[in-house]
């Protein structure tokens, strides 16, 4: 039997340090591959929220786009509203003038003047006719600008849940690419989070009333 009187066998020391590094390299390369498969179902992460904040964006400019033409319209149509309504009153100034004549020529008592005294009977009618028409086309003006102004209140409310929902979308990029340099899965699930709350804020604009 040998006996190496407490000095260590130079082949042993050898074979224990191959096996460290061999066990090290097995650990790095697990390792590498766990990296390398977190990374990669980040970077598909990341290309979900992607797609889903370029959809999410265009609506938006869509909506946008949208609320700025109902404003236009509700503009347009107090204008219109506002125009019949001065319109209206030109006409009722004209009748009053034209009904206090024929009542001066009634008072009078001149047979002579009551065939002007009809004229004047006759466009006053005729004044108030069109006085009923143009006001019921103000009203119907008044009526829609109403309806553009709802639709506006509808359009500026979906404006920010879809606002928000980029928002969130966009967080979530930021914090999943984060996760990725910093491989860290907290931050990964933060993004899940984030974007599945940004999911619903944009889901329920299109139940916005």
């Amino acid at each position: 039997m040998e006996e190496n009187f407490g000095i260590e066998n130079p082949l042993e020391i050898v074979e224990e340090e191959i096996k460290e590094i061999e066990e090290h390299e097995k650990n790095r390369d697990k390792e590498e591959k766990a990296r390398s498969k977190f990374n990669n179902i980040v970077a598909v992460t990341i290309s979900i929220y992607a797609v889903l904040t370029a959809y999410v964006g265009l609506t938006e400019s869509q909506i946008t786009t949208d609320t700025l033409l109902e404003m236009d319209n509700a503009v347009l149509l107090q204008s219109q509203a506002s125009d019949q309504w001065a319109y209206y009153q030109a006409k009722g100034i004209k009748e009053e003038l034209f009904l206090s004549q024929s009542k001066s020529l009634a008072a009078s008592g001149n047979p002579l003047t009551k065939e002007v005294q009809s004229e004047f009977d006759a466009t006053v009618n005729k004044y108030d006719i069109e006085k009923k028409d143009i006001q019921q086309k103000a009203t119907e003006l008044e009526n829609s600008r109403e309806e553009k102004i709802k639709e506006t209140s509808v359009l500026v409310r979906k404006h920010h849940k879809t606002g928000v929902a980029l928002t969130l979308l966009q967080i979530a990029i930021v914090l999943a690419s984060v996760s990725s340099l910093l491989r860290k899965r907290p931050l990964w699930f933060a993004s899940i989070g984030a974007s599945s709350l940004g999911i619903l804020y944009f889901a329920s604009s299109y139940f916005t009333h």
